[in-house]
This record gives C-alpha cells, sequence and structure tokens, in this order.
C-alpha cells in the first residue's frame, strides 16, 4: 500500500514539476527535405481549425522554397527556421536576399515570408531576430514583409477582414500576428486593400457598351481561346507585360527568363481557358490580359494541402461550381490605358461569370495608392472588406 501511495506521490511531483519547467524555445535552421516538409506542414496544423484561412497546397510550396527546382534562386539567397517549444514545432519563418532589391530610399533591403506562430511573443521575436542577424549579415539595411520571392507568391499581413474567407492566392493569418510585429518594432511600409465585387446585369451593360466602343474605335479585339495550346502564344508576352506594368509598384522584382519560363509551365497547366482574357491590338499584338478563376478557398481547406488522395476532387468540384470567383492579376500596357482595354477585359470576365453562375468576386490585393486598378471596379457595386500591410524595420 505504501508503494502505492510513494508511485502516485512521485507521478504528482513529477507533473508539478513539469508544469513550472522552464519553456525553452529551441531556433533550428531547416536543412533536410524531412525538415522542409515539417516547416510547410506547420500552417496546416496551425490552421486546422480555422474556417477562414485557405491552406496552400503542400507539393507547391515545397517547389516554390526548393532552391533546386525555383529558378528564382539565381538570383537570390535564402534561410528558413522553425521554432520549437519543449520539443513541439510552433513557429516557423523565412528571411530571402535578392541580387537587386532596394528600398524606397534606395537602401539593400530584404524580405521576411513564411512567418507563422503561435500566440507567444517569446516565439515570434526569436525567430524574427534570428532572421534580422542572418539579414544584416547579408549587408541588407532594413528587412521588409511579409512577402515571398515575387509576385507570384503570397504576401502582405492581413490586418483587417479576419472574419472574412481568404482567397486561395492570398496570405490569412491570425488577428495577434501584426500586434506580435509592432511588439518587435515594426512599422507600416504600404498597405494593400481587396474588395468584394457584386456582378449586376445594369453595370455589366455599361461596362459592355464601353468595351464595344473601345473596339470599334481603336481595332482591340478579344482573343477567343478554344484550346490550351493557344495559351503558348500569348502567356510568355504577359508575364514580359507585367514585368513592364508593374515595375514601378511596392514590392515588385522583374522576373527573369528562366522564372517567366517556369511560370509559363505552371500557368498553362493550372488555368481555367473560360476564365483568361487577353486584348490584342490590330497587329495581334498583347496589350491586356486578365486571369480569374474559381475560389479555391473552400476546396483547399477541405483537402488540407494534399492532392492525394481526395484532395483532387475539391478542386476538380470547384472548378464547375462555384458563386464565387477570384481575380488573380491583370495588367495593360501603358500606351493603351484610358482607351477601353480594361472595359473589354471585364467584359468578358463578367460574361463568363455570369454563365459559370457567379454571384461574386474577390479582387486579391491591391496597393492602396494603385489608383488605376482600383477605378476599375467603379463598374460594379463593392465593398472594401480586407485590409494587409507590409512591415518593416530598419537594421
Amino acid at each position: 500500500m505504501q508503494s502505492i501511495f510513494n508511485s502516485i506521490k512521485y507521478s504528482y511531483i513529477y507533473a508539478i514539476d513539469e508544469i513550472l519547467k522552464p519553456m525553452n524555445i529551441e531556433i533550428r535552421e531547416i536543412i533536410t527535405k524531412r525538415e522542409m516538409r515539417k516547416f510547410v506542414s506547420f500552417f496546416t496544423k496551425l490552421y486546422k481549425n480555422c474556417e477562414y484561412s485557405p491552406i496552400p497546397l503542400h507539393f507547391d510550396e515545397l517547389e516554390t522554397l526548393s532552391k533546386e527546382k525555383n529558378p528564382v534562386f539565381k538570383h537570390c539567397k535564402a534561410k528558413y527556421w522553425m521554432a520549437y517549444k519543449n520539443g513541439s514545432p510552433v513557429g516557423r519563418i523565412a528571411a530571402i536576399v535578392k541580387d537587386y532589391e532596394l528600398s524606397i530610399d534606395n537602401k539593400p533591403i530584404g524580405r521576411f515570408g513564411w512567418f507563422d506562430f503561435i500566440d507567444d511573443n517569446d516565439v515570434s521575436k526569436k525567430l524574427m531576430d534570428t532572421a534580422l542577424i542572418w539579414i544584416k549579415e547579408q549587408n541588407r539595411e532594413a528587412l521588409h514583409g511579409p512577402f515571398g520571392f515575387s509576385d507570384m507568391d503570397r504576401q502582405g499581413m492581413l490586418i483587417e477582414g479576419f472574419d472574412r474567407k481568404g482567397t486561395f492566392a492570398a496570405l490569412y493569418n491570425y488577428s495577434y500576428y501584426p500586434e506580435h510585429l509592432d511588439a518587435m518594432g515594426f512599422r507600416k511600409s504600404i498597405d494593400w486593400v481587396e474588395y468584394e465585387v457584386v456582378v449586376k446585369d445594369l453595370l455589366i451593360d455599361r461596362v459592355n457598351k464601353i468595351a464595344d466602343y473601345a473596339a470599334n474605335r481603336y481595332g482591340f479585339r478579344l482573343v477567343k481561346l478554344t484550346k490550351r495550346k493557344q495559351l503558348y502564344k500569348y502567356v510568355p508576352a504577359a508575364f514580359n507585360l507585367l514585368n513592364k506594368e508593374y515595375a514601378h509598384l511596392y514590392g515588385y522584382t522583374k522576373l527573369s527568363e528562366e522564372q517567366i519560363n517556369h511560370y509559363v509551365k505552371m500557368f498553362i497547366n493550372l488555368v481555367n481557358i473560360d476564365f483568361i482574357s487577353f486584348v490584342v491590338d490590330k497587329d495581334d499584338t498583347l496589350i491586356g490580359f486578365g486571369v480569374t478563376m474559381p475560389s479555391f478557398t473552400e476546396a483547399s481547406i477541405k483537402a488540407k494541402g494534399k492532392l492525394i488522395p481526395f484532395g483532387w476532387y475539391h478542386f476538380l468540384r470547384a472548378m464547375k461550381k462555384n458563386e464565387t470567383l477570384d481575380l488573380y492579376l491583370i495588367a495593360v500596357d501603358s500606351k493603351y490605358q484610358k482607351k477601353g482595354v480594361n472595359a473589354l477585359l471585364m467584359s468578358q470576365t463578367a460574361k463568363k461569370a455570369k454563365e459559370f453562375g457567379i454571384l461574386c468576386a474577390e479582387t486579391n490585393i491591391e496597393l492602396e495608392n494603385n489608383n488605376k486598378v482600383q477605378s476599375m471596379w467603379h463598374f460594379f457595386e463593392r465593398n472594401q472588406h480586407k485590409r494587409r500591410r507590409c512591415y518593416i524595420k530598419e537594421i
């Protein structure tokens, strides 16, 4: 009986000791492929019970972060770390330096991304301090983010709209994230805004009239896509147009030829040609394009980052039946702006959306000072429902 009592007593003392034992936070650099898989899957585990957060596909994240597969690494360097608390993963961060990236005041700058953590200031600070030390070693004078490697990656920390479902192409984060950045001395560099756009016949008619006027006066036309192989003619030109027209936007870095080739292959295999719009001039030269997709938010939440064994079904279903459209990319050659090219793109998108049964669209992120793109939504009933921020800190 005494031995049983002692066993219970010592078990109780051990349990109390475990509770009172200091929580040790360890930062580990990601080196192996196994560690990288843990780095990627951490987000899925952190947000597994969140009804608003899309879950990025693991294979896509692994390819983006891979120094062997992503051609961006010909022009940049990156390191990745995870935080562990008493042996359990509690956070992650990526630090990136690009050969040609400068801040607004022409100082060499680094970027952080894939920054996710539990609501513990010690965890987020140790991760960020680790990134800051490495960024400083790379002779950078400031750090901003969250960013990926290019505009093709997710960027911007959500600061408004936590109770709205995120889009598959944008980051979602818990409401405590901005509080942690503020506590670490980061400040606002710039914000992005997002709109919810409602599709209505009366407003679509107005867009169609402007589109018809542009087509008749300037000889512009929409490319009729009937086969996927047609994309090979226009997609490379679309990325070159993106490089030209996005060059002045905050955080944009020019896509290299290798990156363009990489994204062309991805793009052509993934998109639904019904929701791609190309506008050409009378010489068949691309002067504007728009990329939209049925929302993958619900599909990604159900798939939990994996297409196998059943994740593919949710994505396929989203492509065939959906009420929400996500607007991914749009660009118009500056020589043809204010000549109805936007109206042609929107006319085509609205037509396809109506045929598909779409009720509303998500614009995805737009810089708060990008008046040109925001003026497009004046044709529609809209609601600015999300805001996200790029944070910066001098080193």
